[in-house]
């Protein structure tokens, strides 16, 4: 049993995908994601304590050793290493020229003694545990089975015609045989027969394929819509907490293997149960005509799938580092895009063609490596399949010689024989197809394997909620092994009360914010809105209830209107109103086409400010009970400033803000004071400044 490789979404899980392929290998069948959800991904990553309690509670009892590269091969295999002194890969085969390792950032590669000794930091993870698990089938995911159920008939429907389409294929070789031994018998009624025959047959066939197309077009649509909105739909109710430590790109490019495992799925599994069953009826068939030439079509067969077999091996552990390489390179893209601004103005578009252009040669470097294979095991498989049929003349020229078999029988089972090879290669193709769509099923099945925020929350609808919170020993930290963010904080924010939160950089500000408006599910602890407990709640009808503006105000490529509605129903009188308290209204109006001017992706023909006004807009034009704020006016100039939380202070609405500038939140009901997670002090702004403590000191010094 090898090692199976699990890739690692965020930048710092590199430990964890190790922990999760070795328990995987050892005791129990394992996935990265049901590891994250139960321990998270610390910012820093793992250290080898935390990864041997992780394999501790999994039933992996493991031991932490120093050793040199050249004593490596004491080490039972395999093992987890420490890896150029910030990263952790698997060494799964030790030979004596090549290390085999598994780098859960890029997949399986063989490397030289010489670059092992050079990237070994000389620290080994290995377990004492004796033995594996045992070999588990695979089985078929939850939603794939779902859309196949949905979808039985058309699956049913193409299976019949494709069985029919190829029994009419069967024919053709019985009519070949059929003219060729009655050529001296040639009459014009034969003829004027066979070509009834052969005239029916053509246009079967073509009806059969045409409709046969038809409809697995319908059913790859179908596919697309129900497996693709499925995905979306997933990704869409995914905790926040899920987007933190992932690329874009990587994303990205899970969500658009969707269509290659469509045609996989459809096409191949199609091919292959109608492959299966004609290669009996192509078996019976050669056998009938010739005992002889049947064995030797079968040889022949053995030996074609020898070579498709070392070939799909060959070629599964190259995809599975391409597919790395691919990911990367549309992260990279992504980068380039989304932070042009910051390599024009540190002048870094050469450093960062450099690694794009690093990862494209990795990627070229693949693609001559599968093309080396190729050229020796696809051509040979291909070699013999062309000159199948000239071996079978040849044996079957003998064969009329001895009156073994009709020269028609030799053209016959020739067609058959080629028939009966088409199936084999399709079959081991189909193999080969089915560990490459294991790979990118992985990938997306990690999106569609994490329990989203509905499978985590209740159902209670909060119909009459005023706008009250309570906090009772909350605590939360981003991981099992990280420190507290937020630390048994105990707070009442009452209806319509407008609360400041402050603290130094790294006090739990912000953090605490999301916690208290269900960004991020408490550690320990509950909160209430009202009196509902919010793990009780729906998380959808709750935001209906509250609004959420974080410190980067993030636009989509649109209008104005369609950023400021965001889908939802309003009068043009509240989308007025709104751009007016915001002082929006003035931007707006300088363009011809008011609210219906276009804002690019990502609002860049903005400023910062700008920006901030519109999300602003957004989140208060839905009248919430409760609005959460983190810095929401730091782009903003002092007039605006002052307008937008002026008008903020007056709503009628809870309000909690993260403040940096202290000279904004006087006025506010109550300021909360933190410290390391903590709540250090509450009180007014005046009540503060007389305790004359941390407060006082941070206010003074903010001046």
């Amino acid at each position: 049993m090898k090692v199976h490789f699990q890739q690692q979404c965020e930048h710092s899980e590199c430990g964890l995908a190790c922990v999760s392929m070795i328990i995987d290998y050892f005791t129990k069948k394992t996935k990265l994601s049901s590891l994250r959800e139960q321990y998270g991904v610390p910012n820093g990553g793992y250290n080898l304590l935390q990864l041997q309690t992780v394999l501790s509670e999994n039933g992996v009892t493991s031991k932490a050793v120093k050793i040199d590269a050249k004593s490596v091969k004491a080490v039972p295999l395999p093992f987890i290493a420490f890896w150029d002194q910030k990263h952790f890969v698997i060494i799964e085969k030790i030979t004596s020229k090549h290390i085999l390792i598994i780098d859960p950032a890029i997949g399986k590669k063989k490397v030289m003694r010489e670059e092992f000794e050079e990237h070994f930091s000389g620290i080994a993870l290995y377990v004492t545990n004796n033995g594996h698990r045992k070999i588990q089938l695979s089985k078929v995911h939850p939603v794939i089975l779902k859309i196949a159920k949905k979808n039985i008939i058309l699956l049913l429907l193409t299976l019949i015609i494709s069985i029919i389409m190829q029994c009419l294929s069967l024919v053709i070789p019985y009519a070949m045989q059929y003219i060729i031994d009655r050529l001296e018998f040639s009459k014009v009624l034969v003829f004027k027969s066979m070509l009834i025959i052969i005239i029916l047959l053509f246009l079967n066939y073509f009806t059969f394929n045409l409709i046969r197309t038809r409809v697995i077009t319908r059913m790859q649509t179908t596919f697309d819509k129900n497996f693709l909105s499925t995905t979306i739909i997933q990704l869409l109710d995914l905790p926040y907490s899920y987007f933190v430590n992932r690329s874009k790109g990587e994303l990205i490019y899970r969500i658009n293997s969707n269509s290659y495992i469509r045609q996989i799925l459809i096409d191949q599994m199609i091919e292959l149960i109608i492959d299966i069953i004609f290669f009996f009826l192509y078996l019976f068939a050669m056998f009938f005509y010739s005992v002889k030439l049947a064995i030797f079509t079968i040889i022949i067969a053995f030996i074609l799938c020898f070579f498709s077999y070392i070939n799909a091996k060959v070629n599964r552990k190259i995809q599975q580092n391409e597919i790395v390489v691919l990911t990367k390179a549309q992260d990279m893209i992504n980068e380039i895009v989304n932070n042009i601004f910051t390599i024009k103005s540190t002048n870094s578009q050469r450093n960062m063609y450099c690694k794009w252009e690093d990862n494209f040669d990795k990627q070229v470097g693949l693609e001559k490596e599968k093309a080396k294979c190729s050229s020796i095991l696809s051509n040979m498989t291909q070699t013999i399949q062309t000159f199948y049929s000239l071996f079978i003349i040849f044996g079957g020229y003998v064969l009329v010689c001895q009156q073994e078999i009709t020269l028609g029988g030799v053209i016959a089972f020739s067609t058959i024989g080629v028939s009966f090879l088409k199936p084999i290669l399709s079959i081991m193709n189909s193999y080969s197809q089915i560990l490459m769509i294991k790979l990118y099923l992985e990938r997306l099945l990690d999106i569609l394997d994490t329990p989203n925020e509905s499978s985590l929350m209740g159902d209670k609808n909060p119909s009459n909620y005023k706008g009250e919170i309570t906090l009772e020993n909350v605590s939360y930290k981003y991981s099992e092994f990280s420190p507290l963010a937020v630390s048994d904080v105990c707070l009442k924010i009452n209806p319509y009360e407008k609360v400041a939160i402050v603290g130094a950089s790294g006090s739990g500000k912000s953090t605490l914010l999301k916690v208290m408006s269900c960004l991020y599910l408490t550690t320990s602890g509950n909160v209430y809105y009202d009196d509902y407990n919010v793990k009780e709640l729906n998380i959808h009808k709750l935001r209906e209830k509250i609004g959420i503006v974080l410190q980067e105000s993030c636009l989509f490529k649109g209008t104005f209107r369609e950023n400021i509605t965001m889908g939802r129903d309003f009068t043009e009188e509240d989308i007025l109103k709104n751009i007016q308290v915001t002082k929006l209204g003035e931007l707006v109006n300088s363009f011809p086409l008011g609210l219906e001017t276009n804002i690019s992706e990502s609002g860049q023909n903005l400023s910062g400010g700008q920006r901030q006004k519109v999300a602003i807009a957004r989140t208060i034009i839905s009248n919430p009970s409760i609005i959460f704020l983190d810095e929401p006016t730091s782009a903003l100039d002092n007039e605006s400033e002052k307008t937008v939380m002026e008008y903020l202070l007056n709503i009628k609405a809870t309000m909690v803000v993260v403040a940096h500038r202290l000279s904004t939140i006087e006025k506010f009901d109550k300021i909360i004071v933190m410290d390391n997670g903590k709540i250090v002090e509450t009180g007014s702004h005046n009540e503060l400044m007389k305790k004359n403590d941390y407060y006082a000191r941070l206010y003074n010094i903010s001046l």
